[in-house]
């Protein structure tokens, strides 16, 4: 017997799984819009009303909604509420990026940079051979993951940050990740979605040798080289959102 998303999601909602509820109302919404439940154009429900829709939290369906707006299925509007796609558009980023969450994402990687930057220094200079080997096993994961699968690439990444942070041996650096988790994730997945496939395989690749830059340093203990190249990693996106801020803006 098949059961549709929403069936699917009821069943589920004890499970406390956030990131399988999330997909499933992803899943839900995609059925919708299909079905043309959510036509073309149409305001999608306040967070509020999907929460008891679905029965889950707003965090829940925050994740589903900017996964969907990273799908070109949805459409922000500043001060107005999120809407349906007109139709699917192969636009740049640009077009789907909202300003709020470009502002957002470029806020949460100032405070990132100022954090990591240090945390890993004190990763290189604090660092035991389990966390070490722990975070060289975060870094396989990611090298194993599915390049057409954007949730998973920032799912990957996110967890290697912290396991960085985990080597720093000081517990405030994790939980300052762990806080703002969600922001994060959010902004690693405008980073991943790449329309392009050739372009997303180009960027996976970019992004992995910077990670391993990382990873080398601290694993020779270079305390120098590990804030070094955690700097560059973050400023190159911090330094995109800021192109495409100041591109909006002229």
């Amino acid at each position: 017997m098949n059961l549709d998303a929403e069936t699917l999601l009821k069943n589920a909602a004890s499970s406390g799984k956030r990131r399988s509820l999330t997909e499933l109302v992803i899943q839900a919404l995609n059925d919708k819009i299909d079905r043309g439940e959510y036509a073309p154009g149409a305001k999608l429900p306040t967070e509020p009303e999907l929460c008891n829709e679905f029965g889950v939290s707003r965090t829940v369906v925050r994740e589903a909604v900017a996964s969907l707006k990273l799908g070109r299925r949805l459409i922000a509007r500043h001060g107005v509420g999120v809407f349906v796609a007109e139709r699917p558009t192969q636009s740049g980023e640009t077009n789907f990026i909202d300003s709020t969450t470009l502002n957002n994402s470029m806020y949460v990687l100032e405070l990132r940079i100022g954090v990591e930057t240090e945390c890993a220094a004190h990763a290189a200079m604090r660092r035991s051979e389990h966390h070490l080997k722990a975070l060289k096993e975060v870094y396989a994961r990611m090298e194993i993951a599915a390049v057409d699968d954007d949730a998973a690439c920032a799912r990957a990444d996110f967890e290697f940050h912290l396991a960085v942070a985990t080597c720093s041996e000081n517990p405030h650096f994790t939980s300052i990740l762990r806080t703002l988790g969600q922001e994060i994730i959010i902004d690693l997945r405008l980073k991943h979605a790449k329309a392009d496939v050739k372009e997303r395989k180009t960027y996976i690749r970019r992004i992995q040798r910077e990670h391993g830059d990382i990873l080398e340093a601290i694993e020779r203990q270079d305390e120098g080289a590990a804030r070094r190249a955690m700097r560059r990693h973050l400023n190159e996106s911090l330094e995109r959102y800021h192109h495409l801020s100041s591109t909006r803006a002229e």
